[in-house]
């Protein structure tokens, strides 16, 4: 059985910005702001190929396509770590179920740690087939 996955992790980030100065002075200044972001990711998960009783994944978000393994899903739990196509760093992925949503937390060791939240829906294996 396979899974689709879509979901949102949180970041505290600071980001460079210009604002106008007045009129009169007619400069251009630049500010650092500070805010929490939302990123939207998108995946799948399915039975690895060489060992059906793993899962494995992929997944898309804004920083790039990543890899998923060490897949657990429970009726009470998921979990997953997660690593970049083109960077070394592991991110490791916790949820409990709040009702219809699966709400966690995510940690790695260059990005820190944040809070995320996804739905798993079951996938028929006709659904990653074209159309006959």
């Amino acid at each position: 059985m396979a899974y689709l996955i879509q979901g949102f992790f949180f970041q505290n980030r600071s980001w460079l910005s210009f604002v106008h100065r007045s009129e009169v002075n007619g400069r251009v200044g630049f500010i650092i702001n500070e805010g929490l972001c939302r990123y939207m990711y998108s995946g799948v998960i399915f039975p690895d190929p060489h060992n059906k009783q793993e899962l494995i994944g992929e997944m898309f978000d804004h920083f790039g396509e990543s890899k998923l393994f060490d897949v657990k899903i429970t009726p009470e739990e998921v979990h997953f770590t997660k690593k970049y196509n083109t960077c070394s760093d592991i991110i490791c992925y916790k949820f409990r179920r709040e009702e219809k949503l699966w709400v966690g937390e995510y940690s790695g060791s260059k990005i820190g740690k944040g809070d995320a939240k996804c739905t798993i829906t079951e996938a028929p294996d006709a659904l990653f087939l074209p159309p006959v």
